[in-house]
């Protein structure tokens, strides 16, 4: 992905020579590239083992002991899924035939009144509750004597533990749903009886380690699953052996346990990632400062906040915008949004005309034709350098699932991979490379991950 100013002419020289400074602060060699792998590929093994007194990993790598019903014929499942900010909450119904196979779907989306975000947790979860009630009821699955499984999903780092023991373990995200240290199974399991409702909570796990298992049920071979959407994770299945820290637990050796990786956490205890100035300012005022590094590089939630930043230097050096332009609204933090960065990329007419109308009708600011290449090539800078570092936390994760499978089958799911695909591409690209360098032997295969299942 190449930055669209390198061959215009509309540009002043002040401006091409800041643009200029962006791109070398932004670029990644290929040389760090492979260092991040190696540190990721290190933190990732240091992660499963037992605590001896050393430096901790600043991965969890929770295992996380899901596994697929034995017997679907002729049954229905139930799946809710809970968004971070707790904005929405979706609920699903999958019908499976005689042999096994889904039949059909259904899905509701539930979105809670703010009175419900803002109040008591208790609150929120007895909403939770609501929904099933009504979703149950709307589609008919309230038969008598019958007791469904549900299935949870929640957009939050969590632990796991015992049966559907899940705590929510930190609130990571600039507006996420304040649930820090919530037994969110335990919570909804007492909601559920509460409103008398016939489910029985099967598992609480978090959004990755679901998509996980709903690929390895699309597709047997299907090792990793990764999401780039507003915040970074990843997992993968992991032979039981090779977590040293379930030693002291009693199972078969050869068994596969889910590992949540929490992959996000990468970097935030040494200089593992290159940071520019404006990276660590978007880190020094977000919510969560000296953490969740590798976050904070890549997910959508900072990828918008990297560009505002950049923006906003070249205002403050009049190189960007007419003297008197109205810049109050761009200048406020989180205002320039990820989701604008795909159209601005995609933007191929002559003039930009995407960028001016998306300008004036989200900040009231008419933009020149340099202004509009301007903020084009900023996106494609700070979107080139997340597909990069993307591809190499990527490929430390392949060559770790490797060790145990020579095909190694990727979920790889994300706002900008699923509607950008130059910026796919350039993930794909960067991970085959650092392969074919640190490794012959493994081949990958990409499929969206199957999370609705």
């Amino acid at each position: 992905m190449l930055a669209s100013y390198t061959a215009s002419s509309l540009l002043s020289e002040e401006q091409r020579a800041f643009l200029d400074e962006v791109a070398a602060s932004f670029t990644v060699s290929d040389e760090t590239l492979n260092t991040i792998v190696t540190r990721a590929h290190a933190e990732l093994y240091r992660g499963l083992a037992r605590s001896d007194g050393g430096r901790a990993s600043e991965l969890p790598m929770s295992p996380t002991f899901v596994r697929q019903a034995s017997n679907l014929a002729n049954r229905v499942s139930l799946g809710m899924a809970i968004e971070a900010s707790g904005r929405r909450i979706r609920i699903g119904s999958v019908h499976f035939d005689a042999s096994g196979a889904v039949k059909h779907k259904h899905t509701q989306v539930f979105s809670p009144p703010q009175s419900e975000l803002s109040t008591a947790q208790a609150r929120f979860f007895d909403y939770a509750a609501y929904c099933v009630r009504e979703f149950l009821q709307q589609h008919n699955l309230e038969h008598a004597g019958v007791c469904l499984p549900l299935g949870v999903t929640i957009g939050l780092p969590v632990r796991t533990g015992k049966g559907v023991q899940c705590s929510v373990s930190e609130t990571a995200k600039e507006d996420s749903l304040d649930l820090c240290g919530s037994n969110v199974g335990r919570r909804l399991c007492d909601a559920m009886l509460r409103g008398h409702l016939p489910v029985h909570i099967t598992s609480v796990t978090n959004n990755v380690v679901s998509a996980l298992v709903a690929a390895r049920f699309q597709d047997p071979g299907a090792c990793v699953a990764a999401t780039f959407n507003h915040g970074v994770n990843a997992a993968y299945f992991e032979r039981l052996g090779n977590v040293e820290k379930l030693h002291s637990i009693e199972y078969n050796a050869a068994s596969e346990v889910a590992v949540n990786t929490e992959i996000g956490r990468f970097g935030s205890a040494g200089n593992a990632l290159p940071l520019t100035m404006w990276d660590r300012r978007v880190d020094r005022e977000s919510r969560n400062p000296r953490t969740r590094a590798l976050e904070k590089l890549v997910a959508d939630q900072y990828l918008g906040e990297i560009v505002r930043s950049l923006i906003t230097d070249f205002i403050d050096r009049q190189l960007l915008f007419a003297p008197n332009c109205p810049v109050q609204a761009i200048s406020s933090a989180y205002s320039f949004h990820s989701a604008y960065m795909v159209p601005i990329i995609e933007d191929e007419s002559a003039d930009l005309v995407t960028v001016d109308a998306l300008f004036a009708a989200e900040f009231g600011i008419r933009c020149s034709p340099a202004d509009r290449l301007v903020i084009r090539s900023l996106c494609e800078i700070v979107a080139a350098r997340a597909a990069r570092l993307s591809g190499a936390v990527l490929a430390a994760l392949v060559l770790k699932a490797s060790a145990s499978n020579r095909v190694v089958n990727v979920a790889l799911g994300g706002v900008l991979f699923g509607t950008n695909r130059p910026v796919y591409q350039a993930t794909v690209t960067t991970l085959k490379s650092l392969l074919a360098y640190k490794s012959t032997h493994t081949r990958v295969h990409f499929q969206r991950p199957g999370s609705d299942i």
